[in-house]
């Protein structure tokens, strides 16, 4: 390397001002950076702001389900009841009607049968004896029969379950029994038969050949009946003549009250070979 020294003078001098001219201003390059210079860009990423709160104000978050459907009104006292179920009422007609002198009726009396229209015998059935200043009621059996005690004679209509189109004009008097029997007609019965109440009948024997029922509820109509012999009957007693053959007879009693109830009671009958009858 030359020396300074040995170099030209005019060498000297340019190599001077290039010193001067390039390194002033590397020089000043050092400096930091001047108050009005670009703030530098951020070396690190910002935190994300913060939802803010929503205040008391602010209105509802919307629903998060499906609103629920609105019941059905239920209907106000005011509206309209629905139209009644029409029941068609059922029709009774006369098959038959007799009438005989009963010496032993204290005034008189209706009796018969009420057949539906198959002929089967219909019970719990209402039987009215109607007239202007009285009415007597009685109900069917099982059996479809029924007996209406009438202690007044005069002028009645007859009727089965409150039918006064189909009733039977009927005048008794004393002594008078009148047997009718009725068959129904149009649609059968749509209402229940009211409930019977559980009775209770007893046979009871009197003195020889005299039978007598007995029951804690008065009012029953009586039908006896016998296996063998013959019987002569009034009401709740009864006689009974035995049969010649000996054997093992059966007695038996049915108290009828109709729509309010039923009951049976039977008696074991013996006739031995000499003819005496003795109760099993």
């Amino acid at each position: 390397m030359v020396p300074w020294d040995k170099l030209p003078k005019d060498l000297q001098k340019a190599i001077l001002t290039m010193i001067v001219l390039y390194g002033g201003a590397t020089a000043s390059c050092r400096w930091g950076p001047l108050i009005c210079d670009p703030a530098p860009p951020p070396t690190t990423t910002p935190a994300p702001t913060a939802t803010p709160t929503p205040m008391i104000c602010d209105p509802p978050p919307p629903p998060t389900t499906a609103p629920t459907a609105t019941p059905t009104a239920t209907p106000m006292i005011c509206d309209p009841a629905p139209p009644p179920s029409v029941v068609p009422q059922q029709q009774f007609q006369i098959r038959n009607v007799q009438v005989y002198s009963d010496e032993t009726l204290e005034g008189a009396a209706v009796r018969g049968t009420v057949f539906s229209v198959r002929g089967e015998p219909l019970p719990g059935l209402k039987v009215t004896a109607r007239a202007p200043d009285a009415q007597f009621d009685t109900w069917t059996g099982y059996d479809g029969t029924y007996f209406l005690p009438i202690p007044k004679p005069g002028f009645y209509l007859i009727m089965v379950n409150d039918d006064d189109r189909h009733a039977l004009p009927l005048e008794l008097k004393l002594h008078d029994l009148a047997v009718v029997e009725w068959v129904a007609t149009g649609q059968p019965l749509q209402s229940r038969l009211p409930l019977a109440e559980i009775r209770t009948v007893s046979i009871i024997w009197e003195d020889g050949l005299t039978f007598v029922a007995e029951s804690p509820w008065p009012g029953a109509r009586y039908r006896w009946s016998a296996s063998g012999g013959t019987l002569s009957e009034e009401d709740e007693r009864v006689v009974w003549q035995p049969p010649a053959r000996p054997g093992r007879y059966l007695l038996q009693v049915v108290a009828d009250w109709g729509y309010a109830g039923l009951a049976v009671d039977a008696l074991p009958l013996v006739v031995e070979e000499d003819g005496s009858m003795a109760i099993c």
